[in-house]
C-alpha cells in the first residue's frame, strides 16, 4: 500500500486516499468509516487463521482507541496515512466511504 517517492512534490500530486482491499490495509493509516469519517489509527492488522470461515478468510483490524473490527477478505476500503496534513471536504470523504463494512469484534484468541 505504500508508495515511495524521491521528489516531495510529485507524492503530494497524489490524492491522499488510497483505495485497498481489507486485507492489504497497514498499521499507520486511518480508515474512510461508512458514515463518512475517519476512524482512529490502525494499530494492529491479524489475519484469522483459525476462523471458522476458514484460514485467509478474514482480517482483524484494531484501531488505537481500542476498538476491533472483523472483515472478510475482499472488502474495499479507503485509507488515509494518519499524519496526512491536507484537509478532506467532507463530500471527499463521504464518497469514500465503503460500501460494506466489518463487523465489531472481541480482540482474536
Amino acid at each position: 500500500m505504500a508508495t515511495y517517492y524521491r521528489d516531495e512534490r510529485a507524492a503530494r500530486l497524489q490524492s491522499p486516499l488510497v483505495s485497498t482491499l481489507s486485507q492489504g490495509v497497514e498499521e499507520g493509516y486511518r480508515l474512510v468509516g461508512p458514515d463518512g469519517t475517519l476512524t482512529s489509527v490502525v494499530a494492529y492488522v491479524q489475519w484469522l487463521d483459525g476462523h471458522p470461515g476458514g484460514p485467509d478468510t478474514h482480517v482483524m483490524i484494531s484501531f488505537e482507541d481500542g476498538t476491533n473490527v472483523e472483515f472478510p477478505f475482499g472488502v474495499r476500503l479507503t485509507a488515509v496515512w494518519h499524519d496526512e496534513q491536507r484537509v478532506f471536504a467532507p463530500a471527499e470523504l463521504a464518497e469514500a466511504s465503503p460500501a460494506a463494512w466489518g463487523v465489531t469484534a472481541q480482540p482474536w484468541r
